[in-house]
């Protein structure tokens, strides 16, 4: 007893040595935290106290874009040396460490380590705090939390959704610059995961440790970064986003192969496409943050919207290309008809000379005995067909010859004018063998002549050139175009934005066999 009066602790052999025993584990306690201990002090007097650092990833529950930040669960162990707390001197080996509660770390110095960029860390209670501290003989510290730290993260969304992203922790000693503590990592594997961290959208790519020393303006602190590289689970944007991208603009190629006057079909088919799209996209963007740079997604999304687009630009080409070659078709039909007009008109009010009307009595005159009613013979195979073979040559077709769309048209005219001519005769002869049937022409033999003299009876064969560009022809030309060039775009952007994930895959991977 009196021994325990004068602070003296009491001999124990190794043979009588009980871990168990409860008297000599609350001396120990009493012995380390006396009243000569301080907790506000230092433990060492002479330098820095070196802390090591262990960091031991649990899980990864969710990673946001839209708060540009990672939740995780973790371990996060210190460990420094405290000669104050040694206890060997006291029980020999018979009690390797003593393991505490967590409202013991109150009474002991701590190094104030924390992460300094985090948003929200939180000690889990389940149901008490979950915080081990254990003490060993020669006064080694290992304090160890059971945290849960929302982290940020630093998104670059350019690559979206082919994107990699690098979440950063930042360790330092709040209250102690470099003077006072020194972090470290442990020298043997400080940073690991337990199980394999699996998330919807990313996959845990690689973890990569450091340590740097940042400048305050009270002096310099300990730096210890872990950095998580995500790359994200392009998958469910396959899926949900380009997939259905496809059969859209797909979709809106099938309006080439619809007749040019189906044209609400046309449109129809075009439009919807285009609301399906945006109506797509507009999913995807909501889950997105509101960057001001272009993201992949959004690249593809302006060219293939601009495929639809486009698509709808030709039906509108077709529809005024067909429009304005109905208008010329119309427009030639009225000047037909106002011709044969011209012609019927002029050839009723034919004048005849003196010589031609004493001609044509004297032709009358030699007929006059013919038993049947007159017949008229027309040049053509009808009345209207007589009147075009007959028609002369008003202005407006004159004006019309000096174009070169009438070339063809005239050259026909004046061999159709000869044939017509020797036709006319054949008839003439004809009807004239034939005995008491006489057939007179509609015309005088004189009056005919005079008015084939004068441009009458070519028959006007209309050989107009086909323009250039129809709707048909533009069909034809995007049929084959619009498919080519959306095949080519996709080849285009997979190669180019596939490459670049790798490369940012491939620099996470470098970094983490450099430590």
């Amino acid at each position: 007893m009196e021994s325990q009066k004068l602070n003296v602790p009491p001999v124990y052999n190794a043979n009588e040595c009980d871990p168990s025993n409860d008297t000599l584990f609350q001396f120990i306690l009493d012995s380390i935290f006396n009243e000569h201990y301080n907790r506000n002090t230092l433990p060492s007097k002479h330098g820095p106290t070196s802390v090591a650092i262990e960091f031991v990833i649990q899980s990864i529950s969710q990673v946001s874009e839209i708060t540009s930040s990672f939740t995780m669960d973790l371990l996060f162990s210190q460990i420094w040396y405290d000669h104050r707390l040694r206890f060997d001197h006291i029980s020999g080996d018979c009690i390797p460490n003593l393991t505490l509660s967590h409202s013991s770390i109150d009474r002991l110095w701590t190094p104030e380590v924390s992460f300094v960029n985090s948003k929200k860390t939180e000690v889990h209670i389940s149901p008490s705090p979950n915080i081990f501290l254990m003490i060993y003989p020669n006064g080694t510290v290992w304090v160890n939390y059971r945290l849960q730290v929302l982290g940020p993260c630093d998104m670059n969304l350019e690559l979206f959704p082919l994107d990699v992203q690098v979440c950063e922790l930042v360790i330092e000693s709040y209250a102690y610059n470099t003077a006072k503590v020194a972090l470290n990592w442990r020298d043997w594997n400080p940073v690991f995961s337990i199980s394999k961290s699996k998330l919807a959208d990313f996959t845990l790519y690689g973890i990569h440790w450091a340590k740097n020393r940042f400048e305050y303006a009270a002096g310099q602190w300990d730096q210890l970064t872990v950095s998580l590289t995500f790359s994200r689970a392009y998958g469910f944007y396959i899926l949900q986003l380009y997939m259905p991208t496809y059969a859209s603009t797909c979709l809106s190629f099938i309006s080439f192969w619809i007749d040019f006057k189906s044209l609400p079909a046309r449109i129809t088919l075009g439009v919807s496409s285009l609301m399906t799209l945006s109506f797509q996209y507009g999913n995807i963007a909501k889950s997105l943050p509101k960057v001001g740079y272009v993201k992949s997604a959004d690249v593809y999304f302006t060219i293939v919207t601009s495929f639809i687009f486009m698509s709808l630009i030709e039906v509108a080409i077709v529809c005024y290309l067909e429009s304005k070659h109905a208008k010329r078709k119309r427009k030639r039909e009225r000047e037909r008809k106002m011709r044969s007009f011209e012609s019927m008109k002029r050839l009723r009010n034919f004048p005849k000379s003196s010589t031609m009307s004493e001609m044509s009595s004297r032709y009358r005159n030699n007929h006059r005995f013919s038993t049947a009613a007159p017949k008229r013979t027309v040049i053509g195979e009808n009345e209207y067909e007589t009147a075009r073979l007959l028609h002369p040559q008003d202005s407006v077709y004159l004006e019309e010859q000096s174009s070169p769309e009438r070339v063809g048209r005239f050259s026909l005219r004046k061999q159709s004018i000869v044939a017509n001519l020797g036709s006319f005769f054949r008839d003439r002869r004809k009807s004239m063998a034939v005995g008491g049937n006489h057939q007179h022409c509609m015309m005088d033999p004189l009056q005919a002549l005079a008015a084939l003299s004068f441009g009458f009876g070519g028959a006007e064969i209309d050989l107009e050139v086909p323009p250039r560009w129809t709707g048909e022809r533009l069909d034809n030309i995007c049929r084959k175009l619009f498919p080519a060039a959306f095949v080519l775009f996709n080849i285009t952007y997979w190669i180019y934005y596939l490459s670049l994930n790798h490369y940012a895959k491939e620099k996470a991977l470098n970094a983490l066999n450099s430590q």
